[in-house]
């Protein structure tokens, strides 16, 4: 069996989730079977799973695992139950003392709290409110199956610790961190599925230490970066590394495949390790349905029409867009643009629209699940990024017509933008936002007052080899490899 390892996965979700929804569907198409494992207790996680087309079989949650039991690890969730609200209990002092919800799968959840000291911060004086115990039963029958603590460490942070499972298996077991817990949850699973697993890595934390140390027998680790490997490769001899992933690259070796999205990412990883060319594989994160879309030249809206789509978040720097495409309308060209997505950044964001007097012409359009039909409404897309491990947001729009203008950046804009052929690249510094606004104030003159129609018409062919079918026979090909290879 193929299990993606994941923490958690919401109603709302980054561009990980959505590279594992794709693999999923790509895995489908392949006949390959799979199951998500998440670590994390998430109350929501089926209605998540209905937002993202999830099947209940295809999830297998660690926390539902040791709460209902039984035939879980095989079937997935069996039944689904109407979930309670959440109750609280505040004592005289107004403060709360115990909540408990139940969730839809039929796990009771009661959290209590503490008051006191803040131990992660010892200077802070005042007084924290946090969960020091956990309880999970099961709501069918109200039998106490899973009890943890919560410890807070000034420098360890918080941590599930003093795990005890309550008749799992006819037994009383202890754990007495979440290391060993995670490694029975993996060793279960295995056997549930008659060994052979392929343990696909999508977050290392709480996964690869746990996998890659006392390798369960004859399994197979897969390790997808998803991010850029490096912080900073200002130093070709002594490159900075990624904290996600540095566990991976110091044990490269002992992986059977590390995944990037991209074939340049790929090169730059064999810079640091050479010998690892049959280890590192490239296969793409997203894509597009199978046959190519055939777009017809055609000429650019009056208002230019601009379009971006992404978490509104700070890596996103979508101020530095608002800026150029009002410094551009305050020259007199005709444009208008508009936001798609949600995020932390929204308020700031529609103060710089504001601060830009940009209201008319520049709209947050909220978060989206329909941008296919959407884009070909546009003329071009825009994404100022200063690094994207992908960007599924650039072959998306490249089907549909767009023309992206975006940084010259690692390593997603540098394979799927070809500059001056269905877009434009330009330059950035990562300390000098008047810089920048002013290379993307650049590169959008030069798309809608050069040869338009040409780029356009570039657009769909340039992404054709990112269609789902070639991406589904790179997978089978990787994990029908893995047990004739070492």
């Amino acid at each position: 069996m193929n299990f993606f390892i994941n923490q958690a996965m919401g109603l709302g979700n980054s561009g990980v989730e959505h590279a594992e929804f794709y693999r999923a569907d790509r895995f489908r198409q392949a006949d390959l079977p799979f199951r998500f494992l998440f670590l994390n207790l998430v109350p929501e996680l089926h209605e998540a799973m209905d937002r993202w087309r999830l099947k209940d079989s295809e999830v297998l949650n660690l926390w539902e695992y040791l709460v209902l039991g039984g035939d879980y690890l095989k079937t997935g969730l069996a039944q689904r139950v109407k979930p309670q609200k959440s109750v609280m209990i505040v004592d005289d002092t107004n403060t709360n003392r115990k909540q408990e919800f139940v969730t839809d799968s039929g796990m009771r959840v009661i959290q209590h709290f503490y008051k006191g000291r803040d131990k992660q911060h010892p200077d802070n004086s005042v007084l924290q409110v946090g969960v020091s115990r956990v309880e999970l039963f099961n709501a069918k029958n109200n039998e106490r199956k899973v009890m943890y603590s919560i410890e807070n460490d000034q420098h360890r942070g918080s941590n599930v610790v003093n795990i005890h499972l309550f008749d799992e298996k006819g037994e009383h077991l202890f754990f007495r961190n979440l290391y060993s817990l995670h490694r029975y949850f993996f060793e279960q699973v295995d056997q549930t599925y008659g060994g052979n697993s392929n343990f696909i890595i999508d977050r290392g934390e709480f996964a690869d230490d746990v996998l890659m140390q006392n390798r369960i027998p004859n399994s197979k680790i897969i390790y997808i970066v998803h991010a850029d490997q490096l912080s900073d490769r200002d130093d070709p001899k002594y490159p900075l590394w990624n904290d996600h992933y540095e566990y991976m690259l110091e044990r490269l070796h002992a992986v059977d495949k590390a995944v990037t999205a991209t074939k340049l990412q790929r090169d730059d990883m064999l810079i640091d390790d050479p010998t690892a060319k049959d280890i590192v594989v490239a296969i793409p994160v997203g894509g597009i349905r199978d046959g190519a879309t055939k777009q017809k030249r055609r000429r650019a809206h009056s208002p230019f029409r601009l379009i971006t789509a992404s978490r509104l978040a700070a890596e996103k720097h979508i101020d530095i867009a608002i800026k150029a495409v009002a410094a551009l309308h305050d020259q007199g060209v005709k444009i208008k643009f508009d936001i798609y997505g949600q995020g932390e950044e929204h308020q700031k964001l529609v103060k710089t629209i504001e601060d830009c007097h940009a209201e008319d012409y520049i709209t947050m359009k909220g978060l989206s699940h329909d941008l296919e039909h959407i884009y070909p409404k546009y003329d071009a897309f825009i994404s100022t990024s200063f690094s994207e491990g992908f960007g599924l947001t650039y072959i998306e729009a490249l089907n549909a017509g767009l023309p992206v203008i975006t940084f010259d950046a690692r390593f997603g804009a540098q394979e799927l933008v070809q500059d001056g052929v269905n877009g434009y690249l330009t330059e950035f510094k990562r300390n000098d936002d008047d810089f920048n606004v002013k290379n993307i104030e650049a590169a959008l003159e030069k798309l809608i007052n050069g040869k338009y129609s040409k780029l356009q018409g570039a657009t769909a062919k340039s992404v054709a080899e990112f269609q789902d079918h070639i991406t589904a026979e790179k997978w089978r090909d990787l994990i029908d490899g893995l047990r004739t290879s070492k």
